[in-house]
């Protein structure tokens, strides 16, 4: 996998070649040119990476840098995935490609020159990224923008700013660092479904028959309230995993529990309705009645 430089970070780079290359990395500030900077990721976080993203053979796997190709071909010898590699260095590319061959993967594993920005990432399941801070910040909101609900992302070193990930764990990679041996950390990210907004909920038994759901959401983190006639009634464990929604509600002497995926202008799932030592399931639906709000609050 590359990392990707601006000129003053490549500038930067060479001269700090001499120290160990996390800190030179992080040193480094934009510009408008980029440049291809390859750095190998040791095999050893390569399988980390995989694993975190959980991969399997439904997956198609996207490399944003791919440097040698790594990443991608083990996804595919590995775990039967399919994937594409996409990196600055026609080298490095025809290098991938080849290596593709020798393993027999056919199309299963398959590298372009290209430019990261620019590619097309929604048919990917699993995104895979070590971008230096500014082109990770540049690339969050075209992930998020792109990307269906669901899709995993998994960066090795650098966050993707403003967004918490989901899962962060740090290993230690005997390769790393010309061999002299170092600590890698990985980030996992799964690209949610935009929850916010107003939707229209119609509830059986609790008049008025049809009350307003409001959800307030930045990437995964999500919170809301149900308006039923003049009450605002809290809405308490909202959690948002994907495509998915759940959340609870007290409302009219019962709790509801309710569990929906996102299918864009309607919600569809269960509810549960507890009231007192009784439940019942029923079939949940809401319809969205106002525009969403960005994910992202830098996106225009």
């Amino acid at each position: 996998m590359s990392a990707w430089f601006t000129r003053r970070q490549f500038l930067l780079g060479v001269f700090a070649l001499a120290a160990p290359w996390p800190q030179a990395l992080h040193a480094a500030s934009p510009t408008d040119e980029t440049f291809s900077f390859y750095f190998p990721t040791p095999d050893a976080t390569v399988q980390r990476m995989l694993e975190l993203a959980r991969v399997t053979a439904d997956d198609f796997v996207m490399d944003l840098g791919s440097g040698d190709g790594r990443i991608v071909i083990a996804a595919a010898r590995r775990y039967g995935a399919r994937g594409l590699g996409i990196d600055i260095d026609a080298a490095l590319v025809e290098k991938s490609n080849a290596e593709a061959q020798r393993h027999k993967l056919g199309e299963r594993a398959r590298f372009e020159v290209g430019d990261l920005i620019a590619a097309d990432v929604s048919r990917a399941s699993v995104i895979t990224l070590f971008l230096l801070p500014p082109l990770m910040a540049r690339v969050r909101p075209k992930l998020l923008r792109e990307l269906k609900p669901g899709a995993r992302i998994v960066a090795h070193e650098f966050p993707l700013p403003g967004w918490p990930p989901d899962e962060t764990l740090t290993l230690y990679a005997p390769t790393r660092n010309a061999g002299s041996g170092g600590d890698s950390t990985l980030r996992l990210w799964t690209v949610p479904a935009n929850f916010s907004g107003e939707w229209s909920w119609r509830v059986e038994d609790v008049p008025p028959a049809t009350v307003e759901i409001s959800i307030t959401q930045r990437y995964q983190r999500a919170s809301g309230a149900v308006r039923r006639g003049t009450e605002l009634l809290p809405l308490t464990n909202v959690s948002v995993s994907g495509a998915v929604l759940a959340f609870t509600c007290a409302m009219a002497g019962a709790e509801y529990h309710v569990s929906a995926r996102f299918d864009g202008d309607t919600l569809n799932g269960e509810l549960r309705v507890r009231r007192g030592n009784t439940e019942r399931k029923q079939r949940f639906a809401a319809q969205r009645t106002s525009p969403p709000q960005p994910l992202d609050v830098s996106s225009p």
